[in-house]
């Protein structure tokens, strides 16, 4: 249930420091901050010496108004990224605040990522950790400027072997909070990754980076629990969705996904130290033209976990080349031979997904020899072969799966 946000009344007078522009950052001056009109007290960025000229690094103004709002103000707070074009590198605003819960911050502009690599010491640009009560808000714009780095580090092409681009909003202990109209536009790597967060609601997003931008994930989500994602637009180079290991009760309502690799449970197994996954909820969503539509995919791995309690309901694919998938040997490069994984997967439901595929395997569920799927649910599948012309077959595919198919059926059951 998404967090409900309430403002307290009153007028604030506190005084802040402020980076003096016309001396560098070192000069500081004392400013009254006021918080009119029964809002929050404003911290804005250009006050603290920021300059929106798409060439100046921001990042010590940004910080600046940060330290002031979360460590200073007596009263709610609200950091200000106003109108225009801002070039910042590594930013981090971290807690825990003293500042009254919950803290604001508004973006109204562009913020650019510096794409000089030897400025990241560690794979994320923008770190939010340590907060309860974030509201992320605004009609601004993270440009990540992936298309600079991706050809530097693409794992498809290394076969694996390569260090992760920056992601670019890495949210870490964040609890208690809402994120809402924000666009994040190419991305190095990751658009959102959300670890160790809990009861979070990310809502009206817009996600963009290119189909064939690599490991662009719009977001990925492990270690976290009661995070919801709703009412958003995300077309990216990965999966418009992933979650990962250690995720409790996560819920995906009306997302429009496309271009991308679908909304997908995984990959999970890869490390020794993953937990279970239970309690996913992915519903009234449209995928348009991805690899992938609804995906469960594991490791074959060597530390058992489960993965259950997986729903997926009320989906429409156009043209989505894999509609239904489960593969537990993600990752082998032997792909013909059946799944070893030591992953259970169980308590699965695909109903009511209709729409078109280009794939004559519309349902594919390749579940491990050690541990067969089960309570696997595929209930009312409408879709009609949109491929290429002559190909007459369009079949299920099941393997160690103990499924159960009812409703309306196109493909037919296994």
């Amino acid at each position: 249930m998404a967090t409900e946000i309430i403002y307290f009344l009153g007028i604030v007078f506190l005084s802040c420091s402020m980076i003096d522009a016309s001396r560098g950052h070192g000069a500081h001056r004392t400013l009254l901050q006021v918080g009119g009109g029964g809002g929050p007290a404003v911290f804005n960025v250009m006050k603290y010496g920021a300059v929106a000229n798409d060439k100046t690094d921001n990042v010590d103004a940004f910080r600046a108004a940060w330290a002031d709002a979360c460590k200073k103000s007596t009263t709610q707070a609200k950091l200000l990224i106003p109108a225009g074009t801002f070039r910042a590198g590594p930013t981090m605003f971290a807690g825990p605040c003293t500042s009254p819960s919950p803290i604001t911050i508004e973006v109204e502009g562009t913020v650019k990522a510096t794409t000089d690599l030897s400025e990241y010491v560690s794979p994320e640009w923008f770190t939010i950790q340590d907060i309860h009560g974030l509201v992320l808000t605004g009609k601004g714009v993270f440009d990540g400027q992936g298309a600079v780095t991706w050809p530097l580090n693409d794992c498809k092409k290394t076969k694996g072997n390569c260090a992760p681009l920056p992601a670019s909003l890495k949210f870490f202990k964040v609890n208690d909070s809402i994120v809402r109209d924000i666009t994040s536009l190419n991305s190095m790597y990751f658009h959102y990754h959300i670890h160790g967060c809990s009861n979070v609601t990310f809502t009206n997003l817009t996600i963009t980076a290119p189909g064939n931008s690599p490991n662009t994930d719009g977001m990925h989500i492990s270690t976290s629990d009661r995070i919801t994602v709703t009412d958003s637009t995300i077309g990216t180079g990965d999966d418009c969705i992933s979650i990962g290991h250690s995720t409790l009760n996560i819920s995906i309502h009306r997302i429009t996904c496309g271009p991308g690799h679908g909304i997908s449970v995984g990959s999970l197994g890869k490390r020794p130290d993953e937990q279970s996954v239970n309690g996913i909820t992915v519903t009234n969503c449209t995928f348009v033209n991805t690899t992938n539509g609804a995906r469960i995919k594991t490791w074959i791995g060597t530390h058992p976990a489960e993965a259950k309690n997986i729903v997926y309901e009320d989906i429409i694919l156009d043209g989505v080349q894999n509609p239904i998938v489960i593969d537990q040997s993600y990752g082998s490069k032997k792909k013909r031979a059946p799944s070893t994984s030591v992953w259970k997967i169980s308590d699965v439901h695909f109903r009511k997904i209709r729409g078109t595929t280009v794939s004559n395997v519309a349902v594919s569920l390749q579940c491990s020899s050690k541990n067969p799927c089960e309570g696997v649910e595929v209930a009312d599948v409408d879709l009609a072969y949109a491929g290429r012309p002559g190909n007459t077959t369009f079949v299920s595919s099941c393997l160690n799966a103990k499924a159960t198919f009812g409703g309306k059926l196109n493909p037919p059951a296994c």
